[in-house]
């Protein structure tokens, strides 16, 4: 998929899902104040205890923005109300919806940096998602001798300073969104390859020295701002990807599709 065919379009009236597309919502964690308080209200408590923790109100503030799109997000494709929805945590932290009450599963994941929220939603295959802002200090060189391959760091080492940071975070979204989809945390990111070069979007090369992993996952660059980078991990190969910006409705007049 080349640069130009990542359309997002606005949501649709129709939050249907088909087993062989992926939906990836992009959202704006900075909301006005009103926005907010509407979204806290559907929070669930550890929710709220968590938001409450946060030192910062511009931190606080997008966190509640952040878990109020995905239960709104969430509520739209499973026609219940956002404040509804019950969550479980996997070994590493990967978040799953308690039995919703429909055969097929729904599968999420999520991802933010500063102000940018992606969420990634399949129907009965697992999915992972990451989004890195491009920050100007990092020491993107040390970062990348303690996880990535040999190979991997001299195509970064190659390169411009500039050209570094692009180069790191092309191969580190890809490493983190296959760590999130398979539930193994970060531990698992020293042992993930990808195809990193100086042009052109890294992708998913082998895990564990094993290129059979390409049969069961896929991956893809995505690009959303030159301030950004981003990648997805998804189970199987033939998917098709469906980009929607989220617009903020309020959930008093439409709880179960916001």
């Amino acid at each position: 998929m080349s640069d130009s065919e990542f359309k997002w379009i606005f949501p649709p009236a129709d939050f249907s899902i088909k087993d062989n597309e992926v939906h990836l919502w992009q959202a704006r964690l900075d909301q006005p104040c009103a926005h907010i308080e509407e979204l806290a209200q559907l929070l669930c408590p550890a929710e709220k205890l968590r938001a409450g923790k946060f030192v910062f109100d511009k931190h606080r503030q997008r966190f509640i923005a952040g878990r109020g799109f995905l239960r709104n997000i969430l509520g739209g494709y499973l026609n219940q109300p956002a404040a509804s929805l019950e969550f479980s945590y996997g070994p590493q932290g990967k978040p799953e919806l308690v039995s919703h009450g429909i055969h097929d599963k729904l599968y999420f994941n999520v991802s933010h940096s500063h102000e940018t929220a992606l969420y990634a939603i399949s129907r009965n295959r697992q999915v992972g998602v990451d989004v890195e802002h491009l920050r100007t200090k990092q020491d993107v060189e040390s970062i990348a001798q303690r996880y990535f391959y040999p190979g991997e760091c001299e195509v970064i080492r190659s390169l411009s300073a500039q050209k570094k940071k692009e180069a790191f975070f092309k191969a580190w979204t890809v490493k983190e969104a296959y760590a999130k989809a398979t539930g193994e945390g970060l531990s698992v990111l020293e042992q993930v390859e990808t195809s990193l070069s100086p042009e052109g979007p890294a992708a998913l090369l082998n895990v564990h020295g094993n290129p059979e992993v390409l049969v069961r996952w896929s991956s893809r660059q995505i690009h959303l701002s030159p301030a950004y980078m981003a990648a997805l991990v998804v189970e199987g190969q033939d998917w098709d990807l469906r980009c929607v910006m989220h617009k903020y409705r309020s959930h008093s007049c439409h709880d179960s599709t916001d």
